[in-house]
């Protein structure tokens, strides 16, 4: 689907205001989506056995038409079936989108062409366009210091406390490993709720096994064994991103800066597609529960899933954040993989939407069945 909402609700989309010799311009920039080479970037976690051990034989719920129109909600866990609610988009929130991406293209294609370079009032006609497009693309009221500072804390999509520390619960034991990771601000937040959340087991063993030890006959243990710490730790979050799409320029808020230190995480870069299955056919990310947020139009979501189920059968978790079927993210494709009978729908969360609420992105968290 390459309609215009795809670019205008991507971070890659920039827009921007250009003068030529007679008349402003102006246009929006895209990348080329054609390249393989730049499929996997960023678009714009009790234990984990114990948590994923959703037995294989999963009533399926048939979506109702109850279901369907809203009104009721299947219960959780439930195998995805063809079509599913669960990613259905309401049909109010496409013709919204529509509306805004015909106004956008009058404005693009009639209004900035009718605006002269030697018009006295040339530099606020412009900025008085370049903002009527910017709040088409983000929702009104938004300014551009709003979207920034969001894209800055969080990415393209914002996460909550509760779904921080659900992830660290979910996957406590395994991991997770993140492709289109972008400036690594989902990392960030998951390997410090990991870090806290090891801190507390910690501290309370050390506490459980003192009091063990003063009440048992034990009490000839050398003091260091007593309050010896569980210290055993492991990258709770392995990203990875190529780079070609960040949404914030790296030149401007590089490693020197206190937003990079204060929102960015650590992200390994990628060169090619080959990198990819490569990552996720390493032992490091054998059993990891697989993390995409928001990702781009097109072929890298189900490319990666792919990659990813196939690598093997430990690796049976997809925490996917974005719209559904028909949205600003992947393809049907992905839907159909997702909706072929072999997927448990675990969860659905709702995020920390971007200013301007011009978007339907949810958390789902998924398990694969594993083949008979």
């Amino acid at each position: 689907m390459n309609s215009l909402h795809r670019l205008l609700y991507c971070h890659r989309t920039i827009i921007v205001a250009a003068t030529a010799t007679s008349i402003g311009v102006v246009g929006l920039i895209t990348e080329n989506e054609s390249s393989s080479h730049q499929r996997h970037c960023c678009a714009c976690e009790s234990s984990a056995s114990a948590s994923f051990s959703t037995p294989l034989d999963v009533t399926v719920h048939r979506p109702s038409i109850w279901a369907r129109l809203g009104i009721l909600s299947h219960p959780l866990p439930r195998l995805l079936t063809p079509n599913d609610p669960a990613f259905k988009i309401p049909k109010r929130f496409f013709r919204q989108r529509q509306s805004n991406e015909e106004k956008m293209r009058q404005l693009l294609t009639v209004k900035a062409p009718r605006i002269a370079r030697n018009d006295p009032e040339f530099e606020k006609k412009i900025g008085l366009l370049r903002e009527e497009i910017f709040q088409l693309a983000y929702g009104k009221g938004v300014t551009p210091q709003m979207r920034e500072d969001f894209l800055i804390q969080y990415g393209c999509t914002g996460f909550s406390d509760d779904i921080i520390n659900r992830l660290v619960e979910l996957c406590a034991t395994r991991g997770v490993v993140e492709v289109g990771a972008g400036h690594g601000q989902w990392e960030k937040a998951l390997t410090d709720a990991y870090g806290r959340h090891m801190s507390d087991n910690n501290d309370r063993s050390i506490s459980t096994d003192k009091n063990n030890q003063e009440n048992s006959t034990s009490k000839l243990v050398p003091r260091e064994q007593k309050t010896k710490k569980r210290t055993k730790r492991f990258d709770f979050v392995l990203a990875y991103d190529n780079n070609s799409n960040l949404p914030l320029n790296t030149h401007i808020y590089n490693q020197y800066t206190q937003p990079h230190h204060d929102h960015f995480g650590n992200v390994a870069i990628l060169q090619s597609e080959i990198d990819v299955g490569k990552v996720l056919r390493s032992w490091a990310c054998r059993g990891r529960a697989l993390l995409l947020v928001y990702p781009p139009p097109g072929q890298m979501a189900i490319d990666t899933v792919k990659t990813y189920i196939d690598a093997g059968s430990e690796n049976d978790t997809l925490i996917y954040v974005g719209e559904g079927r028909g949205g600003a993210n992947g393809d049907d494709t992905l839907f159909d993989l997702l909706e072929n009978g072999e997927w448990i729908l675990i969860e659905v969360m709702d995020v920390v939407k971007p200013p301007g609420d011009k978007g339907c992105e949810k958390l789902y968290v998924l398990h694969h069945k594993k083949s008979n």
